[in-house]
């Protein structure tokens, strides 16, 4: 991701960093969804049969999920039919109140079926699988507590907004891809219908969203409305329709007529009950600050923190790891800039020598090779955000690519954002090469547990997009030192929002302490330190998984370095930490001395 320019002498304005469409996690549901009760039946036939090895096991678990989640299913696998998934009915999840219950019974039952096997005859790739799934299921049984602390539908990335991108999006291989696509506009009245119930019972508990964040949603979902409704989907509906091969015209039109009949039968009014209901909630918001204001908000805050950075450290520790990291580039910035005075001209007006994003991303795959295990030559296209969703949307996203189809790369730019050529050039870092593109592709490679690839690592996938990005400053043909400069801006700058968002929802700090503290930094305007505020409030954690998973690749390197001294080389801690691939920092930490040793043998 990137955002505004910034002033290098005090960071005097700000940029508006906002998470993108990672598809890694099953569905549109809630953050304790994953392994839910599809896993049940996953469980049962298990245990009426013999019981299979390990390997197996997991793979079960990973149809069971996918068969419940179309979305999750159509961005996962180009061809289910291959992974024994032949049938499946269409659906964007659940937000019954009975699945807290099945998601505690699912995960003890997992857990169950986990403990049957021999840890330690398994082979180290399996441990590894058996590691990361007991850490989640044992996170997911925490989660069922805070179950109505969380908000699907936040402004920055709500369902509300990534729906329509998601369809717009998706993929049409074959007819039964079209027939999944039309049953799901189908299901959204009734899948709306059960947010509005969900919130309703937030609001009873007193846990509903601020009034703030009620209207920027209420004002995104008006957008959305618009006439004509859903451009999107309708400008993308026939070109897709035109690629399946032998598809008649009459039959076309016949789904055309179909798809606007869904538009303006289910989806418009979905999205009308949704704007209707959230205004008539709207005046029931007890809190308009962080999560500490709410009963039992900060030990919800602490477990949000551990599942989005995927770190085990406290948040206290994490505040003051943030805070020193933030003065040490400061410290060294300053040093610079006292040396070279004439670099603060050079950083504000910078010009590349590459004129669109294609060429940016080949010249950062040729650069990054010295660096990063030889990237695979996989396609990808970069796409412009249609104009009617623009302002709700990332400045920047990647959609996954399919595990079977690593070729179906789609990187998302926004120009809303109006980026400089810098900030386009580490936007496509952080997206690309050797950002998400390339550790997704790479994740593919491993040949890992199909089941890894449903588990989502926010801190691991953001904080590797992240620290590529700040590495990528020395791959843009730039004099090293301003280079190095523009890097400790950016991290110094991502620092406060981290900061923010901890002041905000660990220490109950209001607008006026956090306009005092960015005044500290020499940012003094009203308007910026309100913007902040409300996106830490509409998110939390969010921007925690990008600057924590961001320190904890850092000290990961900083033991390396420790460890194996001039025997330490770059390429082998990439290639390590890819052969290891989406996980808890605590289980890649304990792991990475053995990949590490493969890998630079391999190096």
């Amino acid at each position: 991701m990137t955002g505004k320019k910034i002033d290098p002498t005090t960071i005097k304005e700000f940029f508006h960093r906002k998470t993108g469409l990672g598809i890694r996690l099953a569905g549109l549901g809630l953050c304790i969804a994953i392994l839910f009760t599809g896993s049940m039946s996953a469980f049962s036939s298990i245990q009426a049969k013999k019981q299979p090895d390990f390997q197996t096991y997991t793979k079960l678990l990973f149809q069971e999920q996918l068969s419940s989640d179309t979305i999750s299913l159509h961005y996962m696998l180009a061809h289910p039919e291959n992974y024994g998934i032949s049938e499946h009915q269409a659906s964007l999840g659940s937000l019954d109140e009975k699945n807290i219950l099945a998601t505690q019974l699912a995960c003890e039952n997992i857990s169950a079926g986990c403990m049957r096997y021999d840890y330690d005859s398994l082979p180290v790739d399996q441990q590894l699988t058996y590691d990361i799934l007991s850490y989640t299921l044992e996170q997911n049984l925490e989660g069922c507590d805070y179950y109505y602390y969380e908000e699907p539908l936040n402004p920055i990335n709500g369902i509300q907004a990534e729906l329509p991108v998601l369809l717009a999006e998706y993929t049409f291989r074959n007819t039964k891809d079209v027939e999944d696509y039309l049953a799901l506009m189908s299901v959204v009245p009734d899948y709306f219908s059960q947010i509005v119930s969900f919130e309703e019972r937030k609001s009873s508990k007193g846990l509903f969203m601020p009034s703030f964040v009620t209207d920027a949603v209420i004002a995104q979902l008006s957008s959305m409305l618009t006439s004509p409704a859903f451009s999107c989907l309708i400008e993308t509906f026939p070109e897709k329709l035109s690629k399946i091969s032998g598809l008649s015209e009459e039959l076309q039109a016949d789904y055309r007529s179909e798809h606007q009949k869904l538009i303006d039968d289910c989806m418009v009014p979905a999205y009308e009950a949704l704007r209707t209901a959230l205004s008539r909630l709207r005046e029931t918001s007890r809190q308009e600050g962080g999560l500490c204001s709410l009963p039992g908000g900060l030990q919800y805050y602490s477990y949000l923190v551990k599942k989005t950075t995927a770190s085990v450290r406290s948040v206290p520790e994490l505040n003051v790891m943030i805070a020193n990291k933030r003065q040490e580039d400061m410290s060294e910035l300053g040093n610079i800039i006292k040396n070279n005075p004439n670099i603060l001209s050079q950083m504000t007006d910078i010009q590349l020598s590459w004129n669109t994003p294609t060429e940016m991303l080949e010249h950062l795959k040729t650069c990054m090779e010295a660096d990063f295990p030889m990237p695979s030559d996989n396609h990808y296209e970069v796409k412009t955000v249609e104009p009617a969703m623009q302002k709700y949307l990332s400045p920047a996203f990647y959609l996954t690519a399919p595990m079977d189809d690593p070729d179906e790369n789609n990187i998302y730019i926004n120009p809303a954002y109006n980026h400089t050529d810098m900030e386009l050039f580490t936007t496509l870092a952080h997206e690309g090469y050797p950002g998400h593109l390339y550790e997704t592709v790479s994740s593919y490679d491993q040949e890992f547990s199909p089941l890894r690839h449903i588990l989502n690592f926010g801190g691991y996938t953001e904080g590797w997009a992240t620290y590529v990005e700040m590495l990528s400053y020395d791959y843009a043909d730039l004099d090293p030192l301003l280079a190095h400069a523009l890097q400790l801006n950016a991290s110094a700058t991502l620092s406060l929002y981290a900061s923010i968002d901890i002041g905000v929802h660990q220490e109950g700090w209001d607008r006026d302490i956090v306009l005092e503290f960015l005044s500290d930094h020499g940012i003094s305007s009203v308007e910026a330190a309100d913007h902040i505020y409300e996106l830490v409030v509409e998110a939390p954690a969010n921007y925690l998984k990008y600057y924590v998973g961001y320190l904890e690749f850092l000290e990961l390197k900083k033991d390396a370095v420790n460890r194996y001294g001039s025997d330490y080389n770059d390429k082998a801690f990439h290639q390590a930490l890819l052969a290891i691939g989406p996980a808890p920092f605590s289980i890649i930490q304990k792991y990475f001395p053995l990949y590490y040793d493969s890998s630079e043998s391999n190096a």
